[in-house]
């Protein structure tokens, strides 16, 4: 399995280049979701300015284009991916908005991130890619092609507050943005008071699909673990600790089968293939979660990528099929 944290790309998809840039692309004003133009948006390399409203917006990462979605615009391009993606590349949430006649599909496997060809072939008038990993080399080539709104700090960990709101402040439409940040903070408060045993018990988001003997323990600063501590759920000790000990400045951490013990929670979160049990190892089966049955382990890949790909579409979609494990999970814990 590709790694959980890059959601794998297919081939390139043959669709055909639609629309071209809106002549009202030149308003100094976005009326209808309270921006104005120009607007800078600072990120880890420095500050991209959008002079005008973008119409041909490209989408790379995750997640960019779901806030698109969920903001009422269309981009013009978006990755297609293979894991927990439905046949056509699209992630089953995102389904009913997307039109292969409007939107094109892209990937370039072989570099690891998609080709500035099939990408200027797009014509964008922006790039967006808030929750991304690119290094500064690669930026400086998207920027020469359209004006590129980057992550703001380390690769993969904005919070899916932040990604909404810079998306929506790129786009004309940060009233609006915000206000999809306020329905999901409800949905994510209104969980959490409907179950109140998820308030205080620790927690260990794992995967155990690495076929290396190790495990990836999920940090404090990735959004997908954020997200579940939202719900009430507080990190366990040993995760904080390897979160102290951290200086590579990944979301995630490595360790050993044998040391794995030092990350046990009340409740574990932990990912998996679905062909080989992990509870076939000594290790993973001694766990205090495991022999509690407060475990919840996941390998259906579409719920595994809606937990990762966290953003105002997939988390709604993805609560609805987690939360009564969770709850069990809870409940078992004590």
């Amino acid at each position: 399995m590709r790694s959980l944290f890059r959601l794998g790309i297919a081939a390139l998809a043959a669709t055909t280049l639609v629309g071209c840039a809106s002549d009202t692309a030149s308003s100094d004003s976005a009326a209808d979701g309270g921006g104005a133009y120009p607007v800078s948006i600072d990120n880890s390399f420095g500050t991209t300015t959008l002079e005008a409203r973008p119409d041909r917006l490209v989408t790379m990462g995750w997640n960019a284009q779901d806030v698109l979605y969920a903001l009422g615009l269309t981009p013009v391009g978006q990755p297609k991916y293979v894991y927990g993606a439905n046949p056509n590349g699209v992630m089953p949430w995102a389904e009913k908005y997307f039109d292969a006649d409007k939107t094109t599909l892209f990937d370039d496997p072989q570099a690891g991130e998609p080709s500035i060809e099939a990408l200027a072939a797009l014509a964008p008038d922006a790039i967006l890619a808030p929750y991304e990993g690119f290094d500064k080399a690669y930026y400086d080539k998207l920027s020469r092609l359209a004006p590129t709104v980057a992550y703001p700090g380390k690769a993969w960990q904005t919070t899916w507050q932040d990604q909404t709101s810079i998306i929506g402040e790129a786009v004309g439409k940060p009233d609006e943005a915000e206000g999809l940040i306020d329905g999901l903070g409800k949905t994510l408060a209104d969980t959490a008071s409907q179950h109140p045993k998820f308030a205080g018990k620790t927690l260990a988001v794992v995967n155990f699909d690495t076929g290396a003997g190790e495990a990836n323990v999920y940090l404090p600063t990735d959004p997908r673990v954020q997200v579940l501590t939202e719900l009430g759920f507080v990190n366990a000790p040993g995760v904080e600790k390897l979160a102290a000990d951290n200086k590579s400045g990944k979301f995630y951490q490595d360790i050993s089968l044998e040391n794995v013990r030092d990350i046990d929670a009340d409740v574990i979160v932990a990912f998996t293939d679905g062909a080989t049990d992990p509870l076939g190892n000594p290790a993973i089966a001694s766990l205090g979660a495991v022999q509690r049955g407060s475990a919840v382990l996941l390998s259906d890949q579409q719920v595994i990528a809606g937990l990762s790909n966290v953003n105002v579409l997939s988390i709604p979609w993805v609560l609805d099929k987690i939360v009564p494990q969770l709850a069990e999970a809870a409940k078992r814990a004590g």
